[in-house]
């Protein structure tokens, strides 16, 4: 039992990392880094919008919003190696593989204001506690 005298300490507080073996058909592999270099037109629309992100089902399914457009289905997890794993239903997404939804989603993790699970190599499901 906590009391004042024994606070809660910041690693008790931490969510366990979440690992994910699947994602939905047409997730590709997508590194952020080269999107901020050789796409940063996108990147920055996403900084720069009016965002609204939901938790979905799964922690690696989001809704996103952006700008008050209707809102799409994403899915975004970290490979071990700090790479990413994402699928949008947007038409950005399915014509050129980067869009502003999974732009968003990297920008809120990367501040903290979001956990992404990670993304198991070998196929199998496991949880780390």
């Amino acid at each position: 039992m906590k009391t004042a005298e024994s606070p809660t300490t910041t690693s008790e507080c931490s969510p366990p990392d979440q690992w994910i073996s699947r994602q939905p058909s047409g997730t590709r592999d997508l590194d952020f880094q080269r999107i901020r270099d050789d796409r940063s037109a996108t990147w920055n629309a996403a900084l720069d919008a009016d965002v609204d992100v939901t938790k979905g089902g799964r922690p690696d399914l989001f809704l996103v919003s952006v700008d008050g457009e209707c809102p799409v289905n994403c899915s975004l997890a970290e490979h071990p190696n700090g790479t990413h794993a994402g699928w949008c239903s947007c038409e950005v997404f399915q014509a050129t593989t980067v869009c502003p939804h999974l732009c968003v989603l990297r920008q809120h993790a990367a501040l903290g204001d979001l956990d992404l699970p990670k993304r198991t190599s070998d196929g199998q499901s496991s949880s780390a506690v």
